[in-house]
């Protein structure tokens, strides 16, 4: 006569806890437990390091006086305009580039070059070049993001087997049908990965055009605290930024980028393909 049989429940628990504390989720938790330890050491040893609660407190205070609100929706419309225009331009010129030899020996440099230049030159020049309007914010995002996207959608670009590209030039497939049905679906995961970077970069220098030439922003109201001495303040609204980049990263850019990338990960039966972004 058989014993009885174990109940397999309690092990399918274990193991389903155990994959939640090792797994992405709890690796994130872990990490931000620890950050936030260590911050408050850090703000009990040094008088220059404002702890997590008084952050806090300037955050709340921030937000209950409407700062928080008005300035973030202006620096996100001038970045909404910029980024839009940043992929128009990164997704044209980079099939320019990666498609023909002629325009990639003409602007393949140059998009190195917009590469090389932080986002801080670009905040300095504009400020200068537009003064305090909003024309300066927008074409630093403008000039931070294009050449991520550029670089991205040139390398989708060049993917493309030269052998489709013969056959349907040899079908006679017109010029705008090739670029539809053949390289837009090629670039497509490559264009998602460049607005992935563009994002990181344009929102970097929005951040820095708005400190050196803005009245008003997410970029301005750091500036105003840091001016005033008043690190609380400055470090509520760093950490807005910081937050506002983990979001749209980990909530939207990585899902949109898994998704786009699925076809060549071959993973379109799971649930969770493995995407990689193309540098």
């Amino acid at each position: 006569m058989n014993g009885p049989e174990s109940d397999p429940r309690p092990t399918a628990t274990r193991r389903s806890g155990t994959n939640w504390l090792t797994g992405p989720l709890g690796a994130s938790v872990a990490a931000g437990i620890v950050f936030l330890l260590a911050w408050q050491l850090f703000g009990m040893l040094g008088d220059r390091i404002p702890g997590p609660a008084p952050v806090v407190n300037a955050a709340i205070s921030e937000i209950e006086r409407g700062e928080f609100f008005y300035n973030f929706a202006i620096s996100m419309q001038r970045f909404a305009i910029g980024m839009a225009l940043s992929i128009v331009m990164g997704i044209a010129i980079g099939i320019a580039i990666g498609s023909s030899r002629i325009f990639d020996n003409l602007f393949g440099d140059v998009n190195l070059v917009g590469l090389a230049i932080p986002a801080v030159i670009w905040a300095l020049l504009c400020a200068m070049w537009f003064g305090f309007a909003d024309t300066a914010p927008i074409v630093t995002v403008i000039l931070s993001a294009v050449p991520f996207v550029v670089v991205n959608v040139a390398a989708g670009a060049r993917s493309v087997p030269p052998e489709l590209l013969d056959m349907s030039q040899s079908y006679d497939v017109s010029p705008l049908r090739r670029l539809r049905h053949t390289v837009m679906p090629s670039v497509t995961g490559y264009v998602v990965a460049g607005i992935r970077f563009g994002v990181m970069s344009g929102w970097n220098g929005l951040l820095l055009s708005e400190w050196f030439g803005s009245a008003d922003g997410v970029g301005h109201r750091a500036r105003y605290w840091y001016d005033a001495n008043q690190l609380p303040g400055f470090v509520a609204w760093i950490a807005f930024f910081i937050l506002f980049m983990v979001l749209t990263d980990r909530v939207l850019l990585e899902r949109m980028s898994r998704r786009a990338f699925r076809w060549r990960d071959g993973d379109s039966a799971s649930g969770e393909p493995a995407a990689t972004a193309a540098a």
